[in-house]
């Protein structure tokens, strides 16, 4: 599985680390993602997903359109 959340579809940005000149590095920054029981599945979700699933689990659905969303930008991303 990717690197990705699967319940919002957050994956890896790439920034610019930036020095004292001003000399851009490109690196990347992870999602915190975490992985735990959902309904009897284990899935991986960011811990942003996961306080939302604690406050107000009954509006948290993992949907398999949501999956398919997060893995069609994981596409796209490898393209460019």
């Amino acid at each position: 599985m990717s690197k990705m959340c699967e319940a919002c579809g957050r994956g890896s940005l790439s920034i610019n680390l930036r020095s004292k000149s001003e000399n851009a590095v490109k690196s990347r920054q992870k999602v915190n993602l975490q992985i735990k029981k959902v309904d009897g599945k284990r899935v991986k979700i960011c811990t942003s997903c996961m306080r939302t699933l604690v406050t107000k689990p009954q509006s948290f659905k993992i949907t398999k359109r949501k999956i398919k969303l997060a893995n069609r930008k994981t596409k796209q991303k490898a393209v460019k």
